[in-house]
């Protein structure tokens, strides 16, 4: 091809003229725009062919460069001399023919020696990267795509909110506990946020009748308390009034109350946090973003990833998803020294969060005010919230510190093979460290391996021995497989075994969820050797379940059975339901006459007295 700029003929792979020196991709004076494109995009899909094999044999561009340089250089001085001069200012044709594609191609050798060096896998970043995968986002999760947990959970806790259970005695073993059957317990609370209401109920009851139900009411004012079974009064306190002032006037309860040392006025501010976290206030040590404050201010993690280090090793075969799969290994090691240093900044990371020590504070304060409402625990020597902190602060400083200490003396080095699949997942890992404990070296060492499924935590087992000095070995492992097809059917097994060779034990999680009939099934039991110890089991269905949202639990089952009793395999079977979903009720006080408690008379209590006392002869006839 011709150049556009002087017209010389030029080699078709160009990209710059060697004669004139001009970028073949800039628009010469005169030339359309339609032109100069059209010949750039020819250019650019010549560069990108010519490219693409070199990146795929992994060519070492600097190298390459510099091959280059020497045999131009080497050309160079093969030139024959008595050529005749350029005109001054201008360079001689020969070398610029030469000097221009040599600078092209040590540009390029040093610009894809620089993209091959930073598009590589760094084998820490490999590591790093399968660890990941491991909780990462975005992965199948059935109880989020069944039942919507987190949605659920955050909308029961942040609206206005019902719940209900109710457990029935269906059957026994127990001659004793068989004369329950039909008895029953329930319990149920209603949330009104908005109102900033809420009630709670708590019954029991034989077949057909309510024996007691025990109700309780608070909203922002007052607090409201009845047993109808058993009187018919209605006991309230208006707790955000001048309480002090109430006791203080009260004829007959404040003055019990003022003689044995107790304090109502803390109550007032226990009921007034209570109202505030029923109606979605900021909860006391939430773990969740103590979490994320760890993650970003401390530095904790990024040092020990820091002082990871990370070498290719041999490659392994993991079962994935059926198949075998070749995966590529990396040997890591951690130094003792690194692991300390992360257990010494963690710990001051926790010891110094703003944050923990506030809410420990605030909550040690208000049950230091509500313990002051009891005789039996109330303490007038009892320290300030912030002097407790401070206190435990202090020993758990000290107690960690010894761990650490302890650490230094016991700990040795962490090494892993860490195996990565193609797609940068993690496939499994081979570990192994020492510790000296009581004065003897102990080996632990094993691994982990993700067998694939719906989510890298669906199929995986992990094994960890602990080997003497005199080579006994003690053996955990847990292994956890399950299955999930969509719209269909959830079911997995969690098998947890410890033993020694000789004896072992073992608890064994299973459990299937349809979801088109909505039918469950769970069991766990727990076993010495291969005999059951304990068993309990459910079984029912989803009567009505909107994802995010509601759900209605009908427990046809719920069956626990133990031979440790009496040796025989007895057992206590429950039904029952649970449901829970938005506030579809209106939250009310306790019906009855009300008895305002602090300016009731001894009278009016004495009366209360007689009725209760009449009312439970009453009940308890109605078993004889």
């Amino acid at each position: 091809m011709k150049c556009p700029h002087c017209n010389q003929e030029i080699n078709d792979e160009s990209q710059i003229c060697t004669y004139c020196g001009k970028s073949l991709n800039e628009v010469p004076d005169g030339q359309s725009q339609t032109e100069n494109q059209e010949h750039s995009s020819d250019t650019e899909a010549d560069s990108q062919a010519t490219a693409e094999p070199a990146a795929e044999e992994n060519i070492v561009a600097p190298e390459a460069g510099a091959e280059v340089t020497e045999a131009v250089a080497a050309k160079e001085t093969t030139e024959p001399a008595g050529e005749p001069a350029e005109p001054a200012g201008e360079a001689p044709k020969g070398k610029k023919k030469w000097v221009i594609p040599t600078a092209i191609a040590a540009v390029v050798a040093i610009a894809a020696g620089a993209f091959a060096m930073t598009s590589a896998k760094d084998p820490k970043d490999a590591v790093i990267g399968a660890f990941k995968s491991i909780v990462a986002e975005g992965q199948t999760n059935p109880a989020e795509e069944i039942f919507g947990v987190s949605a659920m959970t955050d909308k029961l806790n942040k609206e206005s909110s019902e719940m209900n259970m109710e457990l029935t005695v269906e059957g026994s073993s127990d001659e004793t506990l068989s004369q329950l059957v039909s008895g029953k317990i329930g319990m149920s609370a209603l949330n009104d946020i908005d109102n900033k209401k809420m009630s709670f109920v708590m019954g029991v009851g034989y077949a057909d009748m309510n024996l007691a139900n025990f109700e309780f009411y608070l909203d922002e004012k007052e607090l409201v308390m009845a047993i109808p079974e058993l009187s018919s009064k209605a006991f309230s306190m208006n707790y955000a009034d001048d309480l002090e002032g109430q006791v203080k006037n009260s004829p007959y309860l404040g003055q019990i109350l003022q003689d044995s040392g107790m304090d109502l006025t803390g109550l007032n501010s226990y009921l007034e946090k209570c109202n505030e976290l029923a109606a979605g206030g900021e909860q006391f040590f939430d773990l969740e973003e103590l979490w994320k404050r760890y993650k970003e201010g401390s530095k904790a993690i990024d040092d020990l990833k820091a002082a990871m280090t990370v070498e290719k090793a041999e490659k392994k075969s993991f079962t994935i998803d059926g198949k075998e799969v070749s995966c590529d290994g990396y040997h890591t090691t951690i130094t003792k020294d690194a692991l300390i240093q992360f257990a010494t900044t963690t710990k001051e990371f926790f010891l110094s969060d703003e944050t923990l020590k506030k809410d420990f504070i605030e909550y040690m304060d208000l049950m230091n005010e509500l313990q002051g409402t009891m005789v039996m625990m109330a303490n007038p020597y009892a320290q300030t919230g912030e002097e407790m902190q401070q206190e435990l602060w202090k020993e758990a400083e000290t107690q960690l510190d010894a761990v650490i200490e302890e650490l230094k003396d016991s700990m040795g080095d962490l090494t892993m093979d860490v195996y990565v699949r193609k797609d940068g997942k993690m496939a499994g890992f081979d570990y192994e460290t020492t510790a000296v404990i009581a004065e003897e070296n102990i080996k632990l060492y094993g691994n982990v391996a993700f067998a694939g499924g719906y989510s890298m935590m669906s199929n995986v087992k992990a094994v960890l021995n602990v080997e003497s000095a005199d080579g006994e070995v003690v053996t955990a492992s847990v292994d956890k497989t399950g299955t999930y097809e969509k719209d269909k059917t959830w079911a997995g097994t969690l098998r947890g075994t410890i033993g020694n060779g000789t004896d072992s034990y073992n608890f064994v999680y299973t459990g299937d969820y349809n979801a088109e009939s909505k039918d469950y099934n769970l069991s766990l039991d727990l076993l010495s050797g291969e005999e059951s110890q304990f068993t309990i089991s459910s079984s029912g269905m989803f009567t009505d379940l909107v994802k995010g949202e509601s759900f209605n639990l009908e427990m046809t089952s719920l069956k626990m059975e133990t031979p440790l009793i009496t040796g025989e395999n007895e057992y206590l079977e429950l039904s029952g339901k649970y449901l829970a979903g938005p506030l579809n009720q209106t939250v009310e006080a306790p019906e009855g006459d009300r008895l305002d408690l602090l300016a009731a008379t001894e009278e009016d209590y004495n009366n209360v007295y007689t009725e209760i006392m009449g009312n439970a002869f009453s009940l308890m006839m109605k078993f004889y």
